[in-house]
């Protein structure tokens, strides 16, 4: 009797032990193809952009930051009015004296999100 309960749950332990580390692999795949995904995204908006105007590292922004906090920042930016204010600011370069950017919808999240060494502005182009 008790070999008949023995086998199952020894089937069902040895089924756990391979289709875990199996999942696992498979969640980290789609987590690392949808981080991806999101930075092409990003790319493809004035956040990117406005993220090295504040001297942000995109990919520490990208890691750290909730991936639903980024999607809203990215609708922000893109249902913005203040598209072409904000592209008259990130055609200049950074400057010690930073411009208002209270027309920003992100503005006050991004400032939050900077790090000290962040705010030496990033003269890249």
């Amino acid at each position: 009797m008790s070999l008949l309960i023995a086998i199952p749950l020894v089937l069902a332990i040895l089924y756990v032990a391979i289709r875990l580390p199996m999942a696992i692999g498979s969640n980290l795949r789609t987590g690392h193809w949808f981080r991806r995904q999101l930075a092409r995204d990003l790319d493809q908006l004035r956040l990117s952009r406005m993220l090295r105007y504040l001297g942000i590292d995109e990919a520490r922004y990208l890691h750290e930051q909730k991936a639903i906090d980024i999607k809203n920042h990215m609708r922000k930016c893109d249902a913005c009015d203040a598209k072409n204010e904000c592209d008259e600011v990130l055609q200049e370069p950074p400057s010690s004296s930073e411009p208002g950017l209270g027309f920003c919808a992100n503005i006050d999240d991004l400032k939050t999100i900077q790090t000290p060494t962040d705010r030496q502005p990033d003269t890249r182009r």
